[in-house]
């Protein structure tokens, strides 16, 4: 029974701390699970944000100089901080401009996404090889194969005619 108890207090300690960690400073905590409007937009801001930064680390392991990309998500963020302070002023505003408010961010926070894959894919392309040498160097070859081929089919005329 003791255990129980023991694992019970754990888990709940574990959570109440993981809570207090994805805080985001100046955002209300109910905000974590809200299903209010600026709660949702708050989440998919940072969800974003949080997948550009896991993005570019992942360019980082593929040995890609990623300082500059680093600085531009941190840039990112500080817009998202922004945001985050017109979303919890914005929510606090009567229902008609609290959806006109929350309607201009949501525009916002839309390109803040678009940034943010931009970002993301940029650094990922870096990481990419170059695929036009690839393709030059390729055509290349096919070419030299052609005339290979047609230097054959043309001594197997000669050739015949003889």
């Amino acid at each position: 029974m003791e255990l129980v108890i023991c694992a019970a207090v754990c888990v709940t300690v574990v959570g109440v701390a993981s809570r207090f960690r994805r805080r985001k400073p100046g955002v209300p905590m109910s905000w974590q699970t809200s299903q209010s409007v600026a709660a949702d937009l708050h989440r998919r801001m940072h969800r974003s944000l949080e997948r550009t930064r896991n993005t570019v680390a992942a360019a980082r392991k593929r040995g890609v100089p990623t300082a500059h990309y680093e600085g531009l998500c941190d840039d990112l963020a500080a817009t998202g901080r922004a945001i985050d302070d017109q979303l919890v002023l914005a929510s606090k505003l009567p229902f008609k401009a609290r959806h006109k408010a929350l309607l201009s961010l949501r525009y916002r926070i839309a390109e803040l996404e678009k940034t943010g894959d931009r970002i993301g894919r940029t650094a990922l392309e870096a990481a990419s090889p170059l695929v036009g040498s690839v393709d030059d160097a390729l055509s290349t070859i096919n070419e030299r194969l052609d005339q290979v081929h047609e230097a054959r089919d043309e001594l197997r005329e000669l050739g015949g005619n003889a």
